[in-house]
């Protein structure tokens, strides 16, 4: 068997010293991936648990955390399920599912683990405190999923299907996670954010909480410069714009009539900017060409910058400082469970990703 090496730095930390990509587009889809310290990771700990039964050579182990094996099919597992789209992100403006290039996947893949490693330490914690996740529980989480999954346009069934899970496995992985949340919560009660916190807050934070530049525009996209031209000119004549994007446009707000929402300046792509920004309410752009195609503007309206003070935000500054307590506490408590534990990764075996 392949030798395991033990380091406590090799935890929660995203990459290894010195093997990050050097890529900011890397990095943001690594946070896409871990927006949080509990994300949820289908297939997780029911394939970690699954890895006991066969009797036939033991499947190649990237990872053992606390006793728990964290097989190299299951970090795979996930990568290939960002590959079939399972995930989606929200890129420039258009929901895209997020690009693994080759040279990525060893460290996608390390990213990845370092996520099944921590919920299988807080899981073990959580069991040795005692601590239970009850049938209705679960339940109320898989109704959820079924929900988030039809919101996407599939039935769970069928997001099942395409992650490789069944119902049984995700039931299992289901109550870990819930596990692992109630274990966490428990340890990281926090207490509201002090008036002195939350001023002190505000102020650090303030440029977050003044009201950027905004417009509200409808866009058409569409793959030819001459069908923009010929929308352009249907238009001109008197032709509705939001019934030609529901009609001709290729991207998702297409269903809407194009209707982009408010958007704050320099949070789309450049084109959306020169267009909607110079534009007049009521009035339609040219054509504009970006990476995605050929588009057609049509601003609604314009909300100019405004700062805001405390008064005006103070709920919100409060929930975002107490967020932030959170956070850290738990980011405290996370790495207290790694250096009471005992995890090995397997470095050469991460090498068999694809």
């Amino acid at each position: 068997m392949t030798e395991l090496r033990s380091s406590s730095q090799d935890f929660g930390r995203g990459f290894p010293s010195g093997g990050g990509p050097g890529d900011a587009r890397f990095a943001a889809f690594v946070r896409f991936l871990r927006p949080s310290l509990f994300p949820l990771l289908l297939c997780a700990f029911a394939a970690c648990n699954r890895n006991k039964a066969a009797p036939q050579a033991p499947a190649p182990v990237a990872a053992v955390a606390d006793g728990t094996s964290i097989p190299v099919s299951a970090v795979q597992r996930e990568i290939d399920r960002l590959r079939r789209g399972a995930g989606t992100a929200v890129v420039d403006g258009l929901e895209t599912p997020p690009q693994i290039d080759a040279k990525d996947v060893p460290r996608l893949g390390r990213a990845l683990l370092d996520g099944l490693v921590d919920r299988a330490l807080l899981v073990s914690r959580a069991r040795l405190a005692g601590m239970t996740v009850s049938d209705a529980e679960v339940q109320r989480a898989m109704d959820a999923l079924a929900e988030t999954a039809r919101a996407s346009g599939q039935t769970l069934a069928e997001r099942l299907a395409n992650d490789g899970q069944t119902a049984d496995g995700l039931a299992d992985e289901t109550r870990d996670r819930l596990l692992a949340e109630k274990w966490v919560a428990e340890q990281t009660r926090g207490e509201r954010p002090s008036a002195a916190e939350a001023r002190a807050y505000f102020e650090t934070h303030r440029s977050e909480f003044d009201t950027p530049e905004q417009a509200h525009a409808l866009q058409i996209l569409v793959t030819t410069a001459e069908e923009a031209k010929s929308l352009l000119d249907q238009i001109r004549k008197g032709a509705s714009f939001e019934d030609l994007a529901k009609s001709h446009g290729r991207s998702p707000d297409a269903r809407r009539g194009g209707d982009l929402g408010w958007f704050a300046r320099g949070t789309m792509p450049k084109v959306f900017d020169e267009a909607c920004f110079s534009l007049k309410p009521g009035q339609v752009s040219g054509v504009m060409q970006s990476s995605y195609g050929y588009h057609l503007f049509k601003l609604l309206g314009r909300r100019p910058a405004k700062k805001r003070s405390l008064d005006e935000v103070q709920k919100e500054v409060i929930r975002k400082a107490f967020l932030e307590k959170k956070a850290q506490a738990e980011r405290q408590l996370l790495d207290q469970v790694h250096k009471s534990s005992k995890v090995q990764i397997n470095e050469a075996a991460l090498q068999l990703l694809r």
